[in-house]
């Protein structure tokens, strides 16, 4: 092979190995994003939407006029260490589910749930159609194994963080995909009671409502990990469909139940 030959080929490998996508592993938090077989499209509105409603929470730092010089060079040495450090971090990033017309984006913005909610309110208030192609958009705090030790444990401070404090009503949604081996009775139970027992340490009731949940546990199993979040108003946001509330259109049909903490369900 000739020395140009070797170049070209390095080339087309740097090109094939920037272009590879990352899987969904543990301790990543982001949002699950369904769509209609139209991958790109939704990816292209997913990072579109998310970037857009991140900038209006959290805007870029600008240094002031009145900064020192020296403050001005710290803070961009700062920034660039930063930068160094962390240089494939992206602020969202698509990773593959393992499941069809499922993607996850994850993030390293602080509260995931905080944008998905300000998203959905916002297309509530204004009855408008955010997108196309991305059909649902719901926050992940917390990734996981698939297996029930690593479930609870990863809820753990999720229960502390969002039923410590003053009592709830709450739903619990269960999925599972391409998996068979999680027990959605023994998620649903354990949960359940992780959240009872909550409340009696912290002399709270929390109940549960099927219709009206203040509060939605989330559990999503794909393949061999589990995807966990705490969605708030999930059922009154027409469970985070983008496309719902500017359609009289029944909502698409993913397969979501919510489901009691007795075990039994209800259908959408």
């Amino acid at each position: 092979m000739s020395k140009i030959e070797k170049v070209k080929y390095r080339q087309q490998y740097s090109k094939k190995s920037s272009r590879r996508r990352y899987n969904l592993d543990v301790n990543q938090k982001g949002f699950l994003c369904s769509c209609n077989n139209r991958e790109k499209d939704c990816i292209r509105e997913a990072y579109n939407i998310l970037n857009k409603y991140a900038d209006i929470l959290w805007p870029a730092n600008i240094p002031q006029s009145t900064s020192s010089q020296n403050e001005i060079e710290d803070d961009l040495q700062k920034e660039l260490q930063e930068l160094k450090n962390d240089k494939n971090e992206k602020r969202f990033q698509v990773v593959e589910s393992g499941a069809k017309n499922f993607l996850f984006i994850k993030t390293t913005v602080e509260d995931p749930v905080k944008l998905a909610e300000s998203i959905l309110n916002d297309l509530s208030e204004n009855k408008s159609q955010g997108t196309k192609f991305l059909l649902r958009l719901v926050p992940i705090e917390v990734t996981c194994k698939a297996y029930m030790k690593d479930i609870e444990k990863s809820f753990e401070t999720l229960c502390v963080k969002y039923f410590s404090e003053k009592p709830r009503t709450f739903s619990i949604v269960f999925n599972h995909r391409n998996n068979n081996s999680v027990s959605r009775d023994d998620v649903i139970e354990s949960l359940a009671n992780m959240v009872s027992k909550m409340g009696q340490e912290n002399n709270l009731e929390h109940k549960v409502d099927l219709k009206n949940a203040e509060l939605s546990i989330v559990i999503e199993i794909i393949r061999g990990f589990a995807c966990l979040g705490v969605a708030p108003n999930f059922i009154k946001l027409k469970k985070y469909n983008l496309l719902a509330f500017c359609s009289s259109e029944p909502e698409s049909d993913v397969a979501e139940k919510v489901v009691e903490v007795s075990g039994s369900e209800e259908n959408k």
